[in-house]
């Protein structure tokens, strides 16, 4: 017989590679799920969380609840996604440093939110100030699971610069796929613009001057790079960040406020 057991675990993590674990546990699963920013599980390993810090100690707490939890409207980051649990499931640190039993059932299927908490403040800081001596940074992590259905992963909310910069891979993807027939250079400025048309609170942002919020559109121009490596089409550009920036700022000016 299936049990069911609500509770809250808690624990600190080595994050590495802006990166911890979900492991499903032996016969567990993800259900279709690609890469959503900050959760990542088209590897072929355990899903992948992604962290605000590229590296260094982290605190994460699990919940597990007896059904859907609230959203919290305060939050800036975080995603869904379905799993099928197996026996064991943890969430570990970087290759194992760090380990979070979570003590659920086998052979069940949940629903499960990723939450990061102060993310851009870690981001703001450097992560030195916060390790040099061992201890964790600001941010905080949270994970819920509940018993659901299979449903599409999902990004829940991404409206802090750094959430955007993961959340934003995948349309920049489908937006470079659609441009395809653009000639270079001139796909340059129609990327910035499309990009800025599908997020106009980053466009906002940026007319009030917060540079943060450039990296959501830098991520699509990365793809661009990516896309046009071998055509050398972007060779001046793609490691001129001043320029890049000056670019995005002005293309965000232009639009309608």
């Amino acid at each position: 017989m299936t049990v069911w057991s609500a509770g809250v675990f808690t624990g600190e993590l080595s994050a590495d590679y802006t990166q911890v674990e979900l492991h499903p546990g032996d016969g567990g699963h993800v259900f279709g799920m690609g890469d959503i920013g900050l959760a990542n599980g088209e590897l072929g390993g355990p899903p992948i969380l992604t962290t605000a810090r590229q590296y260094g100690s982290i605190r994460l707490t699990v919940q597990v609840l007896d059904e859907e939890p609230a959203l919290d409207p305060s939050w800036d980051a975080a995603v869904e996604f379905s799993l099928h649990t197996g026996e064991s499931v943890s969430v570990t640190g970087w290759a194992g440093e760090g380990i979070i039993a979570v003590p659920l059932p086998p052979a069940v299927d949940v629903r499960v939110r990723y939450v990061v908490l102060d993310g851009q403040v870690a981001q703001d800081q450097s992560a030195e100030d916060h390790t040099a001596e061992g201890g964790v940074g600001p941010e905080r992590y949270l994970v819920q699971v509940w018993p659901g259905t299979q449903a599409a992963p999902r990004v829940v909310v991404s409206s802090s610069p750094w959430s955007q910069y993961w959340t934003f891979g995948g349309p920049a993807t489908d937006l470079l796929a659609e441009l395809a027939d653009i000639p270079d250079p001139g796909r340059l400025v129609v990327v910035i613009d499309r990009a800025l048309a599908a997020h106009p609170d980053v466009a906002g942002r940026l007319r009030a001057s917060d540079a943060r919020y450039r990296v959501g559109v830098i991520r699509y121009l990365q793809e661009l790079f990516r896309v046009t490596y071998s055509t050398g089409a972007y060779d001046d550009v793609r490691d001129d960040h001043e320029r890049l920036g000056h670019l995005i700022d002005e293309r965000a000016r232009l639009r309608d406020p």
